[in-house]
């Protein structure tokens, strides 16, 4: 009988060893992302020794210019990642389903990062999936199938909608969906615009 426990016991610890490192967190840098490289700076050193580290490791997936890597662009072409809108981008991923299950979009510091990565993996837990987005609208099909747009620009449909005059209109919608009232602004010829979220 102590034997059948303990063959039980260890079992179901492996099982849920497993399972705590059958997750990965897929980090899409791009090579041009300020942001990005800040994350790399600020984080990642200290990040395999985390709480969050341990039980979730990191790899780095580079993002150059116009291209996804080939693998990144089937999943978002078979809707296993949703629509990536900039970097950085943190994707949960599941490697045996081959598929995101939870996100987090841009990066502003290193205690939110852990705090929002924190509250993702509580909500995967629950069997939510954090950061959802759908569809990949935001690369575009090259002959070899992984071409995208620019680093950090999105669907332009999505841009247009949250495009503002004003840092007050750019901070309502902030709020209105979810960001926390963070903004961020880009100069065109026409003059300085804001756009809700934090810089990507």
């Amino acid at each position: 009988m102590k034997k059948l426990i303990f063959v039980l016991t260890f079992l179901c610890f492996s099982f849920l060893v497993a399972n705590c490192f059958a997750r990965e967190l897929l980090v899409l840098s791009g090579d041009k992302s300020q942001n990005s490289k800040r994350w790399q700076k600020e984080v990642l050193p200290e990040y395999s020794t985390s709480s969050q580290g341990k039980t979730l490791p990191v790899k780095i997936v580079s993002v150059k210019g116009n291209l996804f890597p080939e693998w990144l662009a089937k999943a978002l072409d078979e809707g296993r990642v949703g629509e990536i809108l900039g970097t950085p981008t943190f994707l949960i991923w599941d490697p045996k389903e081959e598929k995101e299950i939870g996100r987090i979009e841009g990066y502003t510091q290193k205690p939110r990062f852990f705090s929002q990565l924190e509250e993702a993996i509580h909500l995967i837990s629950q069997g939510q999936h954090p950061g959802k987005r759908e569809g990949s609208g935001s690369h575009s099909e090259g002959s070899d199938g992984d071409r995208r747009q620019e680093e950090g620009s999105g669907n332009n449909s999505n841009i247009m909608d949250h495009i503002y005059k004003t840092p007050e209109e750019a901070k309502r919608a902030s709020e209105a969906l979810g960001l926390g009232g963070e903004i961020h602004s880009h100069q065109t010829p026409e003059g300085t615009i804001y756009m809700p979220g934090a810089t990507m």
